[in-house]
């Protein structure tokens, strides 16, 4: 297993490097503190898995489960030679350093979040599958996770993600209109699936998506300019992942603090969301909500 800590990110907006095979288109603490690079938002009551859902609103910046759940593997770290899955994205590698949007108007690219908080964050992308089991889950367990929504997996059934949004009491976020590789587009083209996207979910849910999660992790210093001129304030990837039930990581063989782990709305993301759950719960890790730490202002 490679160990690259991923702490920090890509000033130049460099293509993200691949680490580890990922899926493709997957108590609480009284005071938290959290900070990403030069962004310090405190979360004035995190939502925490263990405490009930509510719709989040912007934490302030000057404060400081028990029901039955599927059967499912125990998590392990997978191996390098690992590739299951001809289409897997790769883990992007920690190279990004900015922590707000520079003069040239590049947001920030964050894999993870720099807290001295015991929590992990869980966020799910694309929206193919809609399996109804998924949402009793996330209310039996009070986990908030943040959806990163493709228009076109999402548009035959968009109400599935009012539920998830309920449930969690999480926003739904932006991840594009096609899931398209962004980088080999051009700028308009890199603002349509962004911008339209983003649009098109306030549509359905009521409120603009403030965070984007570029497909397959790819992305340039266009995506980071035209992610911007959409009002995005972060493009956020990932240092953790969950394809076929196996955690893989980019630093070591466990989680870690401020860890953010992708998963997918895959047919087999109620078998696969407990692994990571225990997995937390195993390391004295509760998932947070991370809208909390990365607030819309």
């Amino acid at each position: 297993m490679i160990s690259v800590r991923t702490a920090a990110l890509v000033a130049g907006g460099s293509l993200a490097i691949g680490l580890l095979s990922a899926c493709a288109p997957a108590g609480s603490s009284a005071s938290p503190s959290a900070r990403v690079s030069h962004l310090s938002p405190t979360p004035s009551s995190a939502t925490t898995a263990g405490a009930s859902p509510a719709p989040t609103s912007a934490p302030t910046k000057t404060a400081a489960p028990t029901s039955a759940t599927p059967t499912s593997p125990s998590p392990t770290s997978a191996s390098p030679s690992d590739t299951t899955g001809a289409n897997d994205p790769t883990l992007p590698s920690p190279t990004d350093t900015s922590g707000t949007t520079s003069a040239d108007g590049l947001i920030p690219v964050l894999h993870r979040i720099d807290t001295t908080d015991p929590v992990v964050f869980i966020t799910i992308d694309d929206g193919y599958d809609k399996d109804p089991r998924v949402v009793a889950l996330l209310q039996s367990r009070h986990i908030p996770v943040t959806p990163f929504l493709t228009v076109d997996a999402i548009k035959d059934k968009p109400s599935y993600f009012v539920k998830i949004q309920n449930a969690s009491g999480q926003s739904v976020q932006d991840h594009t209109l096609t899931h398209p590789k962004l980088s080999t587009l051009g700028y308009d083209a890199q603002v349509r699936e962004i911008c339209e996207a983003a649009t098109t979910l306030q549509g359905y849910y009521g409120q603009k998506p403030w965070l984007f999660r570029p497909p397959y992790g790819d992305y340039d210093k266009t995506t980071r300019r035209a992610a911007a001129s959409c009002g995005m304030k972060a493009l956020v990837l990932w240092d953790v992942s969950l394809p076929h039930a196996v955690l893989r990581y980019a630093n070591g063989s466990v989680l870690h603090r401020g860890d953010i782990i992708l998963i997918h709305w895959r047919p087999n993301l109620y078998r696969d969301l407990p692994v990571a759950l225990d997995a937390a719960a195993a390391q004295g890790l509760r998932v947070a909500a991370l809208q909390d730490y990365l607030p819309r202002t």
